[in-house]
């Protein structure tokens, strides 16, 4: 049997050494888990660092200790949804913000789990790239609320400043951006331009 008489499209590209597509594929799959990771960091990091009132030496490492403030939170819940849920009160996400969170885990874990399928069999559709780009875009939209809610008012140099809000990250979130510019440079801004427009 020839290359060509394969009935699996992506294979075929595969075994011909057309390599741009799975190469794409890989590093976009490698995105989702980095973006989820970040996500899933920044919204438990963000509520214990701000419920943390002592801070102790381990082993070397300055380590934030969180107050009861943060236990009664859980309230039997998960720390991720938890931790959720305090954002959703506080204004830092939207319902529609949550859902997205949702959709995004679940996708996250298809890829995870079904990475083998997506790359090499026909039925499986294309990463979903916008849904990689709103989780990114959401998880700077999480990390500027706390810069401008608490850290700003906080920083008695910055109270009285102008600021432009739509340009304020931190390095975190900066060097995410870059990351993914540099891995997806091929397609970056034509994806970018679609994720903002939804």
């Amino acid at each position: 049997m020839e290359i060509d008489d394969l009935p699996y499209e992506k294979l075929k590209r595969l075994l011909k050494e057309d390599h741009a597509e799975i190469s794409l594929n890989l590093r976009i799959a490698a995105l989702f888990l980095v973006v989820y990771e970040n996500l899933k960091e920044l919204i438990t990091d963000r509520v214990r660092d701000f419920f943390t009132n002592e801070w102790r030496s381990i082993d070397g490492e300055l380590v934030g200790i969180p107050g009861k403030e943060h236990a009664s939170l859980l309230n039997g819940k998960g720390v991720f949804r938890a931790c959720r849920d305090f954002h959703l009160e506080m204004g830092a996400i939207s319902p529609d913000d949550n859902q997205l969170i949702d959709r995004f885990i679940k996708y996250r874990g298809e890829v995870a789990h079904e990475l083998y399928a997506i790359l090499l069999d026909d039925k499986k559709a294309a990463l979903d790239l916008q849904l990689l780009f709103q989780a990114h875009l959401l998880a700077k939209k999480i990390d500027r609320w706390w810069i401008l809610n608490f850290e700003v008012p906080l920083n008695e140099d910055l109270v009285d400043q102008s600021i432009d809000e739509e340009k304020v990250a931190s390095g975190r979130q900066l060097f995410l951006d870059q990351l993914m510019r540099v891995a997806l440079k091929d397609i970056f801004e034509l994806v970018e331009e679609e994720a903002d427009g939804s």
